[in-house]
Formats: structure tokens, C-alpha cells, sequence
């Protein structure tokens, strides 16, 4: 009885990032539910991310950082539900979890500064507006639907098989997408595009495959 208790007490602050994310979205439906709806369904409206990138809007934002927060709680919460290794006693450790997504945060932070200060200094903004905000609404798409597949896997069944493939899924849709909608942009710049795409997502890929393995 007493290591039901701990086990319980133990996931509680699960439930409580679990909670603050829907309130994020809540929010994020007050300020503009098209946006949400359109940030949502990204995968299949190509239209909407054509009508974002004609409007200009600013890479920073109220609704743009609260839904960016929103996707760092649902990355860090899905990679260490992948990494962690207490499931037999069905206890998450809130100090493991701190420490993977202080790395996350760091990444998204560092990788922003990086980006935004590459595109300035070469003074490419407009050119690859488009592909960032692409990159963008299909990580808003991602992170709903880590939402609901850390959804099913808290409470339904721990199959790491199951979150897995859907974390697998999601992105290699996700990169699909950003390679067949900015096709031009990418052929024309093939070998930038491919530094980038190995120092910005094959890197982490790596070091969370070594975390796993």
C-alpha cells in the first residue's frame, strides 16, 4: 500500500503539466481559435501557412510563445516518457524530467538565436520566410498530437512501441511536408540545405538515439 502511494504521489506533477498544457490551448483558442484550428490541422491545409506567410506576421508573439511553450512541454514530456526506465513501478521522477527538458528548452532557445541570427546576417529573411514558418505550424501540428498520444500513453497503456512510432510518424510527416511544400527553395540551395537539416535535426536525432540505446 505504502509504494501505491509513493508511485501516485510520484506522478501527480504528470498530471499537473498535463493540466497546464490544456490550459495553454484554452488560452491559445481564447486569443484566436482560427489560428489554433489552423495550427492544428496544418498537415492538411496547406493553405493556411500560405495565408500566414502573405500576412507577415512577427516571428514573436503572444499566441507564437505561448504555443511554442506549449510544444516544449509536449516534446520534453514525450522524449522522457521514451527514456525513462521506472515504468515497473510505475514511477515517473520529476527531477529526471526537469533535467531532459532543461536540455530541450536550452536546444529550442539556442537553435532560434541561431536561425534568427543567420537570417539577418545574410539578410535572407524574406527568402526563407516561408520554410520557417512551414517548420513552425508543422511543429504546432506535432505537439497537439504528442498531446494525445502522451494522452493514451499515461493512462491507457505503457507501450513505448506505441509512442515510439507515433513520435516517429508525426515528424517524418512533419519533415515530408516542409521538403515537398519549399522544393524549390531547397533545390536551389541544396548544400545549405543540407548542412542545415544535419547540424538542426539529425544531431538531436542522435543524441536522443544514444539516450535510448
Amino acid at each position: 500500500m505504502e509504494a501505491l502511494q509513493r508511485g501516485v504521489l510520484s506522478n501527480n506533477w504528470i498530471v499537473l503539466i498535463f493540466v497546464s498544457s490544456l490550459v495553454l490551448l484554452f488560452l491559445l483558442k481564447l486569443f484566436s481559435a482560427d489560428k489554433l484550428k489552423g495550427y492544428a490541422t496544418s498537415f492538411f491545409n496547406k493553405g493556411f501557412i500560405e495565408i500566414e506567410s502573405e500576412e507577415k506576421q512577427p516571428m514573436i508573439s503572444f499566441f507564437h510563445s505561448v504555443f511554442t511553450f506549449f510544444s516544449f512541454l509536449m516534446l520534453s514530456m514525450t522524449i522522457y516518457f521514451i527514456i525513462n526506465n521506472h515504468q515497473n513501478d510505475n514511477t515517473f521522477l520529476f527531477s529526471e524530467y526537469l533535467s531532459l527538458s532543461l536540455i530541450v528548452f536550452i536546444y529550442m532557445i539556442l537553435r532560434f538565436i541561431i536561425e534568427s541570427l543567420l537570417m539577418t546576417l545574410f539578410e535572407v529573411k524574406e527568402v526563407l520566410l516561408h520554410f520557417f514558418l512551414s517548420k513552425r505550424s508543422y511543429l504546432y501540428t506535432v505537439s497537439i498530437g504528442l498531446l494525445i498520444l502522451n494522452l493514451f500513453y499515461f493512462y491507457s497503456f505503457q507501450d513505448k512501441s506505441f509512442l515510439i512510432s507515433g513520435f516517429i510518424i508525426l515528424f517524418s510527416v512533419r519533415f515530408l511536408l516542409i521538403l515537398f511544400n519549399n522544393k524549390n527553395l531547397i533545390i536551389k540551395e541544396l548544400f545549405y540545405f543540407i548542412l542545415y537539416i544535419c547540424a538542426f535535426e539529425i544531431a538531436p536525432l542522435f543524441v536522443l538515439f544514444k539516450l535510448l540505446f
